[in-house]
């Protein structure tokens, strides 16, 4: 009995958890990618579609409105009801900082870099094996010659 409780709530809770971790989305401010991440039921081409006709008709009056959006039928509209808002919720999607991703680009060239160099100058040598340590201390495993 206490199996089919536990089965049973981690099986409902697996269906709730995504409605429960949607961001709340603002559908007169969101960008059309910001729309598609966090709508369920709404992917890149209804995402685009809901920013055109704001863009056509001016911000949305209300939430009901975005039903007049070509796509979005009333099962979708139930869908993110619970996600929409007219003036509160995400409006963008985050981006890294600037300086962040200048200072990734960097380290992945200076990386590059440096493997060119360490291939032209180990070009013509053979890679040595490495020698097999000795678990118990990390020492260098020693075979005896056996002649």
């Amino acid at each position: 009995m206490k199996k089919t409780i536990l089965l049973t709530s981690l099986v409902f809770s697996l269906f709730t958890a995504p409605a429960v971790l949607a961001e709340m989305v603002n559908i007169n401010k969101a960008d059309a990618a910001t729309l598609q991440a966090n709508l369920n039921g709404v992917g890149e081409k209804k995402a685009e579609a809901i920013v055109a006709y704001r863009t056509e008709h001016g911000e949305f009056k209300a939430l009901e409105e975005l039903k007049e959006v070509s796509g979005i039928g009333d099962g979708i509209y139930k869908k993110i009801e619970a996600d929409i808002s007219l003036s509160e919720g995400a409006t963008s999607m985050p981006e890294e900082p600037a300086k962040e991703k200048t200072a990734k680009t960097d380290e992945k060239s200076e990386d590059k870099t440096e493997g060119a160099a360490g291939k032209a100058g180990e070009q013509g040598k053979k890679a040595e094996p490495a020698p097999k340590a000795d678990k118990a201390s990390d020492k260098p495993e020693v075979k005896a010659d056996k002649t």
